[in-house]
């Protein structure tokens, strides 16, 4: 990632038929949402990119900490002789590790890697956390950056430095365990995606060979993104007690016995922003999901032969309907200003600049409704709402703001999920041999496919299709009566090409 994109809001929209992947990134760029850093592999996450991590995390911290999880925060570097005590781990992430040889003009004694995940080091911490049953469970969450040295990089999507959460726990049992990571997936990550991103997806489990490096089992949600690709969105897993072993974590038990605990991790990234990016967004921009936004609304005053000072101390108090008396603060040069009241906030674009200038902005902006208003509806008292998701556009008594605001905001939420769901809906079809998944994943599609579970499959699908499986989907979701599964020795596997 070296191009420069800040001119980029003068170019012209490339559609997703044409070049999706120039698309992906014209939404991104248009819709003020990154520019590319110096630094390689990395980007500039600008305001409205921090603002709708910053409404993920306030949300997925509220329902970890129902769970009892606690916040702290592990030291960015890790000794390299921390990787090198799990092997499996190790081998997982060493292509991935930027490892610090020097620091304050000296070579050091032991490199350190700023970490691209925190399991060696949080079982360091834990070691000191523990002696007894007594203590357990131990449930703890960081946020943090991570650092991976990506060697093909795309915004949100993928890259080196990325922000994420990660979850780390300790249980007295397996079963505790695998509840726990459970319901981390179902309560915490899908309830987030379903219900503020508007994002849905299959949850399943991955393949061994698909699983986190050092995990027992890795559980997953699956979106299908506008072009049929999937995402690995989230991600659960249940360790293998090789971490405690290896780090001499462990416990004196009920029974008067030494014991090792049980070890949970799981996490979700801004890579989510790339997923709302290219699940809902469309040929005329960006579309945050209205529960996610940052505004509730963007005024567009259109002052046409109208004096200005009039009109905008109208829109003031339109504005005002929306959110109550309100506090006025600079948001983005000499005329976008933020109104915020106890209601919420809007956003107000005092540019004197056409209409069409305007509506074509407030599209590539993403934000989920537009009131408009100009000379003529300002002589009658009214205004004109208009909803980015739906594309409903109602000429209303200034009154009414309030009410229909919230309703298209509630009606974006819905058909944003809708639209998500049925994507999946039509799009998940039922294979009978690699022939058949070939065709599906160049149509756009997931392929569900009866598998043995031999790794010769994977490798095949991938060098043949550039596919891989994604998850063999729990029980209880729409996928149940799309593939009969003939041998009981055998599961249902989603198959399909990936970012």
């Amino acid at each position: 990632m070296t191009n420069d994109n800040r001119n980029l809001a003068k170019a012209k929209l490339t559609s997703r038929e044409t070049d999706y992947n120039q698309w992906y990134l014209d939404v991104a760029g248009r819709g003020e949402l990154f520019e590319y850093s110096p630094t390689p592999g990395c980007i500039y996450f600008l305001p409205k990119a921090a603002s709708l991590w910053e409404a993920i995390k306030a949300n997925v911290n509220g329902l970890i900490e129902a769970k009892g999880v606690r916040n702290l925060y592990m030291p960015a570097l890790i000794p390299m002789s921390f990787f090198e005590r799990e092997k499996e781990h190790v081998e997982g992430f060493a292509p991935e590790l930027a490892i610090v040889t020097h620091g304050g003009g000296k070579e050091l004694e032991e490199k350190l890697a700023f970490r691209p995940t925190s399991e060696t080091i949080f079982c360091d911490f834990f070691r000191g956390q523990l002696q007894s049953y007594r203590d357990l469970p131990l449930l703890y969450n960081q946020w943090a950056n991570v650092l991976r040295w990506e060697k093909r990089t795309r915004p949100f999507l993928r890259t080196a430095e990325f922000h994420w959460q990660e979850g780390h726990t300790l249980h007295e049992t397996s079963e505790e365990a695998y509840e726990f990571a459970v319901g981390i997936m179902n309560d915490v990550y899908i309830k987030t995606f379903r219900e503020l991103l508007a994002i849905e997806g299959i949850s399943g489990v991955k393949s061994e060979s698909e699983r986190f490096a050092g995990a027992e089992k890795t559980f997953t949600y699956e979106p299908m993104m506008s072009n049929g690709w999937a995402l690995q969105i989230c991600t659960s897993h249940v360790l293998w007690r090789g971490f405690m072993e290896q780090f001499d974590v462990k416990y004196l038990g009920r029974d008067g016995k030494i014991a090792y605990p049980a070890y949970t991790s799981w996490g979700m990234s801004t890579r989510s922003i790339g997923g709302l990016i290219s699940s809902h967004s469309d040929d005329k921009g960006l579309v945050i999901p209205p529960r996610l936004s940052e505004y509730r609304a963007v005024f567009l005053p259109v002052y046409g032969s109208g004096e200005k000072s009039t009109i905008d101390a109208y829109v003031r108090n339109v504005a005002e309907t929306v959110v109550g008396k309100s506090v006025e603060t600079p948001v983005k040069g000499e005329y976008f200003r933020a109104l915020t009241g106890a209601d919420g906030k809007v956003l107000v674009d005092f540019r004197d600049a056409r209409f069409g200038e305007k509506i074509t902005d407030f599209e590539l902006s993403g934000y989920p409704v537009a009131i408009a208003v100009g000379p003529k509806e300002m002589e009658e008292g009214l205004c004109t709402v208009i909803s980015r998701v739906t594309g409903e556009k109602v000429q209303i008594k200034t009154s009414e703001a309030k009410s229909v605001v919230a309703k298209f905001l509630e009606e974006g939420q819905n058909e944003l999920r809708r639209r998500s769901r049925e994507r999946l809906e039509k799009n998940v079809v039922a294979c009978r041999s690699t022939e058949e998944i070939g065709a599906a994943v160049e149509a756009g599609k997931f392929a569900l496919y009866e598998w043995d579970k031999n790794p010769a499959f994977e490798v095949e699908i991938k060098e043949k299709y550039k596919a891989t499986t994604r998850c063999i989907p729990n029980k209880g979701q729409f996928t149940d009566g799309i593939l009969t599964v003939k041998n009981p020795d055998n599961v249902a596997v989603i198959v399909a090409r990936a970012f």
